[in-house]
């Protein structure tokens, strides 16, 4: 049976009731040019590992792996060479912030500075998901501005790899961090328009991991999503697309879903939930864009534990969500249709 790997992300930040100027926390987005041949890139990892250890949850990173000196890196692509040129990189180790070009070395990028980073604020949301079904992974979410953004604005994701050993080379290092294996489509992400303000700009991008030949471990993989005005090069926000808050952990102490079954389902699904209190009820089927495609009304529902049963037969195979709304409270949890 397949091992069903599921995370959901949404962006947590705090921005005012004011949509039409509202904003909200900047996640810094950290991309360096390194390579496992590269002497000044073992001199500088050992310090910039350590300051992104120190800060982990503060920031999105991505290392890029180059095809020089020597023979390179056997991790280099050529979505990695994409975002070289787009930043002009001639010598290595580079590093960019949020789209700007560090004066130091990655080894001079101090805490301090990632702090200065993640105070700045952004006036978009990404809300950013993805479903890991064996080897299928389908990275999906939504772009949320909270003012109107203009310009040449691209949305990137790269799959990153927390941690590499088989791209030893003969700079001395072992062990790399944040390598990017892939980029979703590719390097030159995708042109993204109707960035104004309140509007749901949905994104999805699916693959098949298995046409990766350098992943090491499966389980070891992290989603960067950002988008970048692609004239000034400056990074407008970034995510890692996780679990997020909201998303309901089963428990037995209150309300919520406490089981679908069958999942995967064919023509129907079973929903067990439990209330703690008299409350309004209703569940939906969302798609992987939020619609919902499927909505059944119960009403009035008491305290204890109870079911309904959710059509799915006329549903195309793939990945849905349960949200069961107990009065003004979401709970969801991903479902499999096949």
């Amino acid at each position: 049976m397949k091992k069903l790997f599921y995370s959901i992300l949404s962006l947590v930040l705090i921005f005012n009731s004011n949509f039409s100027k509202a904003q909200v926390t900047k996640m810094p987005l950290l991309e360096e040019f390194t390579s496992s041949t590269c002497p000044p890139c073992a001199a500088n990892n050992p310090t910039f590992d350590a300051m992104l250890e120190s800060n982990e949850g503060s920031f999105v990173c991505v290392k890029y792996q180059m095809n020089w000196p020597g023979s390179g890196d056997i991790y280099y692509n050529t979505d990695g060479n994409t975002r070289r040129n787009t930043y002009s990189v001639t010598g290595i180790p580079e590093l960019a912030v949020d789209g700007s070009v560090w004066l130091t070395q990655p080894a001079g990028f101090l805490s301090s500075d990632l702090a200065m980073e993640h105070a700045a604020s952004s006036n978009l949301i990404i809300d950013a998901q993805f479903i890991l079904d064996d080897s299928m992974l389908t990275v999906f979410g939504n772009l949320l501005p909270q003012q109107d953004i203009t310009g040449a604005i691209r949305r990137y994701i790269a799959i990153v790899e927390k941690h590499t050993y088989n791209n030893t080379g003969t700079n001395g290092e072992t062990e790399f961090s944040y390598v990017e294996q892939k980029m979703l489509p590719n390097g030159s992400g995708i042109y993204t328009i109707g960035l104004t303000s309140g509007a749901t700009i949905p994104f999805t991008q699916t693959i098949n991991l298995n046409t990766l030949s350098h992943i090491e471990n499966k389980s070891n993989l992290m989603f960067a999503v950002w988008v970048q005005n692609s004239t000034t090069k400056e990074v407008l926000q970034s995510t890692w697309a996780t679990f997020p808050t909201g998303v309901q952990e089963p428990t037995t102490s209150s309300s919520g879903i406490i089981s679908l079954f069958p999942n995967p389902a064919s023509n129907q699904t079973i929903i067990e939930y439990q209330l703690q209190d008299n409350a309004d009820v209703s569940i939906k089927i969302l798609n992987a864009y939020g619609q919902t495609v499927s909505e059944n009304l119960i009403g009035k529902s008491g305290f204890g534990l109870h079911s309904e049963i959710m059509n799915t037969g006329n549903l195309i195979p793939g990945v849905y969500f349960i949200d069961l709304i107990i009065g003004n409270s979401h709970y969801r949890q991903p479902l499999m249709v096949q």
